[in-house]
C-alpha cells in the first residue's frame, strides 16, 4: 500500500478499495481459456483410445496426448499471465478522485478527479448479474477521458462509493465558497455612494443559488438580502 499512499495528497484518504471480478482473467485471454479446456478434453479423450487396436488408433492416441499437453501448457501460461495482471490491478475511491493502480515491477496509475465526474453507468449481462460483475463507465466532462472498467466486481457498490464521495466533495466545496463569501462581505465596508441596482440584484441571485445548494441557511440568505436592499 506504500506506493498508493505516495500518490495521495496530504489531506486525501482512501474510502473504498476493490478489484475486478475473478472472471476477468478468463475473459481477458479467451485463447488461453479455450486452449486449457481443449487440452483437458484432449487428455481425457486419449484415455479412451487403445493404442494397440490399430495404426489409426495409435496415431490418434499420440495426437491427443501430445496435442492436449501442448494446448494445456500454452493455455495455462496465458491464464497465469492474465491472473497476475488481474492480481496487480486495484481500484480506489478517495475523497478527491477515482484511481486505478496496476503493475508489479512497473507501476502505473490513472483516474479522474471527483469534480470532473458527471455520472457512472453500469452494464451487466445475465451472467454478470448472477456472478456479481459488470462493466462500469465513468463519464467525465470530456468524452475522450471516460474511464471504462470491464468485469468490475460489485459494480453497484463501486458506483455508490464514487457518487457518495462526489456528493460530499461538492457539499464541502460549497461550504468553502460560502465561507469565503461571508468573509469577503464582512471585510468590505459599506460604500458611501449608492450601489448599483444591477450589482445588488446579481449578488442576491448568487446568494440564492448558494441557499438552494445548501451552502447557506435560508435565515442567512434573508438577512443578507435585507442588508443589500437597504443599501438601495
Amino acid at each position: 500500500m506504500g506506493y498508493v499512499e505516495d500518490l495521495l495528497a496530504s489531506n486525501e484518504r482512501i474510502v473504498y478499495q476493490t478489484r475486478k471480478h475473478w472472471v476477468a482473467p478468463l475473459f481477458a485471454t479467451i485463447t488461453g481459456t479455450l486452449l486449457t479446456l481443449a487440452g483437458i478434453l484432449g487428455l481425457l479423450w486419449q484415455l479412451t483410445v487403445d493404442p494397440e487396436d490399430s495404426g489409426w488408433a495409435r496415431t490418434l492416441h499420440f495426437v491427443l496426448l501430445w496435442g492436449g499437453l501442448l494446448a494445456l501448457v500454452v493455455g495455462l501460461a496465458l491464464l497465469a499471465t492474465a491472473f497476475v495482471r488481474w492480481w496487480s490491478e486495484h481500484y480506489f475511491v478517495t475523497n478527491q478522485k477515482v484511481m486505478k493502480v496496476s503493475g508489479i515491477l512497473r507501476k502505473s496509475a490513472d483516474g479522474s478527479a471527483l469534480e470532473k465526474i458527471n455520472d457512472l453507468t453500469i452494464q451487466q449481462t445475465l451472467l454478470g448479474r448472477w456472478l456479481g460483475f459488470g462493466t462500469v463507465t465513468v463519464l467525465t466532462a470530456s468524452d475522450q477521458s471516460n474511464l471504462r472498467y470491464t468485469a468490475m466486481r460489485a459494480p453497484m457498490e463501486f458506483r455508490r462509493a464514487v457518487l457518495d464521495e462526489k456528493q460530499q466533495f461538492e457539499q464541502q466545496d460549497a461550504r468553502v465558497i460560502a465561507e469565503a463569501v461571508r468573509a469577503a462581505s464582512a471585510a468590505v465596508p459599506a460604500a458611501p455612494e449608492a450601489p448599483d441596482a444591477a450589482d445588488i440584484t446579481a449578488t442576491i441571485e448568487r446568494l440564492a443559488a448558494l441557499r438552494d445548494a445548501g451552502a447557506i441557511t435560508p435565515e442567512e440568505f434573508e438577512a443578507k438580502k435585507t442588508e443589500l436592499l437597504d443599501r438601495l
